[in-house]
């Protein structure tokens, strides 16, 4: 046990308890809650200074029949069970694991990863028989208690520690609702939309996401024609569902769109790829990332925040690509380029997706304030099944290339294509045949 630490940064407190196994047993005060965060947080940064180093794991024990424990033996009596409890888990856990007695109902923790050899599902296993192998007495009266354990792996660069426990929070209380002893690990897994519900109902699961932050974001690999210039991803939002599947972009943004909602969408995903790139591990080149905007995701505070992000991180804006779709610069011309020209002096590089065959010798393009051109989903099949579409192709390319533009061919899915586009001039390609969305890029070495 442990009191909580005087005033001070997540260094203050790492440095007072870096070598103690702690479960804090302040139930549901603000300076221990605050007091344990900040420390899973320092944990999170020092984890991110180095993505070498082997993952965290974090973890969620919960009671399963805690409320019956309450009504039977009292507050009281569910506080004698839960000291009894914390004192079993002592004797699992090792240096530097960390643990806050969160409510009546569960602790939670970041566990140690050790020198790599540490494997959290037989910890999980352990602990379930270290807490569930003897009953537990309360005065003369002895109880058997249940417990579930969720566990969720430290996200590389986008989820701080707080949001890999409340996904491991989430799957404990799943979990419970069977009543036995069980522990699970968190995996996120694409979503079928015929669990998504009616319009109405997915535009509500769209707004109680981005009220309850149970959002995720992927990233998708661009493969670049050149070899220098740092690693390019795409990166989206994605929804979860109540049983912690991940929903797919096409499934929710038409609905998105419809209710209003894609500019608080797209808001979130900003914040966080930006979150991203003032904690990516490297050179201020190694990574750049593609967020699909509009109009919509962009407000005075919006403005403001990026402003005063620019101060504090000078690097992060030529990393930062804005892509917005030729659709509202051809139908709301004068708003989408007053959003590009702002983006433009807080240093932020600008993109134009959804670019046809229509538009191969638009003059809107050659005017367009852009520096990344991604062609339309399809067009890689339409170039393949019309050979006289190639030259007209090959002339966009040299034009872009002429205004210092970069050419973006997604859907790429066979190989002869990865050649053929290489051979066009093709700046980057992309799709699922070279490497599916995933909710973590790839490491940076």
């Amino acid at each position: 046990m442990t009191n909580s630490t005087e005033q001070g940064d997540g260094r203050d407190a790492a440095d007072k308890i870096r070598t103690a196994r702690l479960v804090d047993a302040h139930a549901g005060t603000r300076r221990a809650r605050h007091k344990f965060l900040r420390y899973a947080e320092f944990r999170y940064r020092q984890f991110i200074k180095d993505p070498r180093q082997h993952p965290h794991g974090v973890a969620c024990i919960h009671l399963n029949n805690w409320r019956e424990c309450r009504d039977h033996f009292g507050f009281g009596g569910l506080e004698t069970i839960n000291a009894e409890i914390e004192a079993r888990m002592l004797g699992a856990l090792v240096e530097h694991d960390i643990f806050l007695r969160l409510a009546d109902s569960s602790v939670v923790g970041v566990l140690w990863p050790g020198e790599g050899h540490r494997d959290i599902e037989r910890w999980a296993a352990g602990m379930l028989d270290a807490l569930g192998g003897a009953e537990y007495p309360v005065g003369a009266r002895r109880v058997t208690a249940t417990f579930s354990i969720g566990m969720c792996w430290f996200d590389r660069r986008v989820r701080g520690a707080e949001e890999a426990l409340l996904d491991a929070m989430h799957l404990a209380e799943q979990l419970a609702e069977e009543g036995e002893n069980r522990y699970g690990l968190f995996r996120p897994v694409k979503a079928p939309r015929a669990e998504l519900g009616s319009e109405t109902q997915l535009a509500r699961q769209i707004r109680r996401s981005l009220q309850s932050n149970r959002l995720r974001m992927v990233f998708q690999p661009l493969l670049a024609a050149a070899a220098e210039g740092g690693r390019y991803y795409q990166v989206w939002a994605r929804l979860m569902t109540d049983s912690g599947k991940l929903v797919p972009a096409r499934h929710f943004l038409g609905v998105a769109r419809r209710h209003e909602l894609i500019g608080g969408l797209q808001r979130w995903t900003l914040r966080r790829s930006v979150h991203y790139l003032t904690t990516a591990h490297g050179s201020p080149s190694a990574v750049r990332l593609f967020v699909n905007v509009s109009p919509e995701a962009f407000s005075e505070p919006m403005f403001e925040w990026l402003a005063r992000i620019r101060e504090r991180h000078p690097e992060v804006g030529p990393r930062l690509i804005a892509e917005f779709e030729l659709f509202d610069l051809e139908n709301r011309a004068g708003e989408t380029r007053e959003v590009m020209q702002r983006l433009h002096e807080q240093g932020v590089r600008i993109g134009l997706s959804g670019i046809g065959e229509k538009h191969l010798g638009h003059r809107l393009l050659d005017e367009a304030p852009v520096d990344y051109l991604r062609m339309a989903p399809g067009f890689a099949e339409v170039l393949h099944d019309r050979a006289g579409l190639v030259g007209e192709f090959m002339a966009f390319i040299s034009r872009a290339h002429h205004a210092d533009r970069a050419v973006v061919m997604p859907e790429v899915e066979r190989e002869e294509q990865v050649i053929e586009f290489w051979q066009a001039g093709v700046d980057f390609i992309q799709g699922d045949y070279i490497e599916q969305p995933r909710t973590s890029p790839e490491r940076l070495d």
